[in-house]
């Protein structure tokens, strides 16, 4: 059993918790740009051994979209332990996002409410930063790393956007994401839409083909689905044998445990433990919607690894962690690794990867 060192960041998550929650995050980045946090230790549990999309994996634990936005600090946060990492949303074009405030942390509720809007710096910005730390690091550190892609402002009707995202960031990522679920993007959620949904995964898979290096193709799932939503997500995903899926992105919904909160009116995407039981709840019936032939991704509210143990046991293959590293700091990642390896063990599973979809298995 690894035995961590002491994590101060509960001492010092008061301090941080007085500044605006995106001052604080900006603070973090800078501070982690600067090599001024402290890394966990490199821990390895066997039976934490996984893989996705052909890709070995240490862990199962990485860190969602929305935290480093613009591909700046990549190898800090590997350095943080996770096994993957997502960047990005990204637009087309820059655009600065909605005005501020526009992120908005209930405490007490385990919470962040955010409208940013993807704040962006656009395609071609974002790839020369994507560039330069593919072209410094070596390739056995280079990680499992993917990128979010969004349309942007402009709500095009097609698919243009998402295809020219994929043939710019294609020799540089593991994975792209098909972000059609941002609660903030004014027309996102339409191609969600049956008919738009197999019309956008034709065309990408499409030029995927032609691609030299062919990225893993992943959508991003709104928690906001009614059962017939969902099952038609499920069959154009299998229609087009898409390589993955998040389940789910944040909720313009309130449950019960924020609605008390003088926030709950600010509008925009709720992420954080009041999201954890829709997430999980929709992404057991994805796992089971396509018969577990799609791997699933399991996003929204994981805090400790039996958060994540949960995620896995409906279906997930992998786990992303985002408001976690705001309320439990740079050791998140380590810490829900022992947690899950503990409940794991507790369970007689020698493998996470023999836990995928137990909740669904005699």
């Amino acid at each position: 059993m690894y035995t961590l060192p002491f994590d101060t960041y509960p001492l010092l998550r008061p301090f941080a918790f007085l500044f605006d929650p995106e001052v604080a995050h900006n603070l973090a980045m800078g501070c982690l740009k600067k090599g001024l946090i402290p890394c966990p230790p490199k821990v390895d549990y066997p039976t934490l051994h996984t893989f996705f999309g052909g890709t070995e994996l240490p862990h199962p634990i990485g860190l969602g979209a929305g935290f480093d936005k613009q591909a700046e600090i990549i190898p800090q946060l590997f350095d943080l332990g996770f096994s993957h990492v997502e960047i990005g949303g990204v637009t087309p074009k820059p655009q600065p996002g909605n005005p501020k405030p526009r992120m908005f942390r209930i405490a007490e509720a385990g919470a962040l409410i955010n409208r940013f809007n993807l704040n962006s710096i656009g395609f071609d910005a974002f790839l020369r930063r994507l560039e330069a730390w593919y072209d410094l690091t070596p390739r056995e550190k280079r990680g499992m790393v993917g990128v979010n892609i969004a349309r942007g402002d402009n709500c095009l009707d097609d698919v243009e956007a998402f295809i020219w995202g994929i043939k710019k960031f294609s020799p540089y990522v593991r994975f792209v994401t098909l972000n059609i679920s941002c609660p903030n993007e004014a027309c996102a959620r339409q191609l969600e839409a049956e008919d738009k949904l197999k019309e956008l995964l034709e065309r990408v898979k499409n030029t995927i083909e032609t691609l030299e290096k062919k990225p893993l193709l992943i959508v991003k799932i709104s928690p906001d689905q009614t059962e017939e939503q969902a099952q038609a997500i499920a069959r154009a995903a299998l229609t087009f044998s898409i390589d993955g899926m998040i389940v789910s992105n944040t909720t313009a919904t309130r449950p019960p445990s924020v609605k008390s909160s003088p926030l709950a009116h600010q509008r925009g995407g709720l992420s954080g433990k009041p999201l954890f039981e829709m997430s999980t709840k929709l992404l057991g019936y994805m796992y089971q919607a396509t018969g577990g032939k799609i791997p699933l991704i399991g996003s929204g509210g994981v805090f400790t690894g039996e958060d994540a143990y949960a995620k896995i046991r409906k279906g997930a293959s992998i786990v992303q962690v985002y408001t976690a590293f705001v309320f439990r700091g740079p050791f998140v990642a380590a810490h829900i690794c022992k947690e899950l390896d503990a409940c794991l063990r507790r369970d007689g599973f020698s493998s996470v990867v023999d836990a995928v979809g137990a909740d669904f298995k005699k």
